[in-house]
């Protein structure tokens, strides 16, 4: 039996993406008026700031292929629908949207500070199974009895310091996002296959104990400069354990800055 979560996701998905709206949801409304985190958009151009954070990416895979053959308008409907859903599952987790590109979102989790940022990774882990099972779970059998082609998704993260500048000029500038584990996260989701989350080492050693992760067959990563040689490991993410406490999890976050959260 799918979740609650499940269900509202490709009910939203299902209303948006087949009857012509253009509209956007309130939520993903709100994410564009403040247009990324908001702790960090009174950066003037130049500013920057920097904290820890669990950088979180969301993609749905195989989407080029779709473009192809189907109509431009409904791929564009479709992709909009998901990624509504994506950003309403991400803010109700406490998390922000941080950038919407093609079929992709970009999200942060965090800072909690007092050293609580197990709370973020959690929330943000959290945010990956929810959307992954929805999909698999929920959307695509009804995508099926609508003659649809399922869907595919996959996701990609680490934590890490994380620095927010605002690039431009003064008459056109937008708060970018540096750093090894935003960068490191979409390496991560690069190497994920279909219905796969990968993380990477940051994210892995918060959430120490249990068997949630496994280090992935390619892992690990190298990087070398100088003479000096140093590696970085990915981790396969068993999200399907997480399933069961979606609903409470979110219930329990309830779209709280996660900072406040005990």
């Amino acid at each position: 039996m799918a979740s609650r979560t499940a269900e509202q996701f490709s009910e939203s998905v299902l209303t948006r993406g087949f009857t012509g709206s253009v509209q956007l949801s309130k939520a993903l409304e709100e994410s564009f008026g403040e247009s990324g985190h908001p702790q960090f958009m009174h950066l003037a151009v130049g500013q920057r700031a920097s904290c820890n954070m669990v950088s979180v990416f969301l993609d749905l895979t195989d989407f080029t292929g779709r473009t192809f053959w189907d109509d431009a308008d409904d791929a564009a409907s479709l992709a909009h629908s998901v990624l509504t859903a994506f950003s309403d599952v991400v803010q109700k987790l406490g998390g922000h949207v941080l950038g919407l590109r093609g079929d992709g979102l970009y999200a942060g989790f965090g800072p909690t500070g007092n050293g609580r940022d197990v709370i973020a990774a959690a929330a943000a882990l959290t945010a990956c199974a929810a959307s992954l099972d929805a999909i698999r779970n929920s959307l695509n059998p009804r995508l099926r009895a609508r003659s649809v082609a399922p869907l595919q998704a996959r996701a990609g993260l680490d934590y890490g310091r994380t620095t927010f500048v605002r690039s431009g000029t003064a008459s056109g500038s937008e708060v970018n996002v540096i750093g090894f584990a935003p960068n490191f996260a979409a390496k991560c989701e690069k190497r994920a296959l279909s219905w796969e989350v990968v993380a990477g080492e940051g994210l892995q050693e918060l959430m120490t104990g249990g068997d949630l992760f496994s280090e992935h067959p390619k892992s690990p990563k190298t990087y070398q400069r100088d003479g000096e040689r140093r590696t970085y490991r990915y981790f396969d993410v068993h999200w399907a354990g997480l399933v069961p406490f979606i609903d409470s999890t979110i219930d329990e976050i309830d779209g709280r800055p996660l900072g406040t959260l005990k």
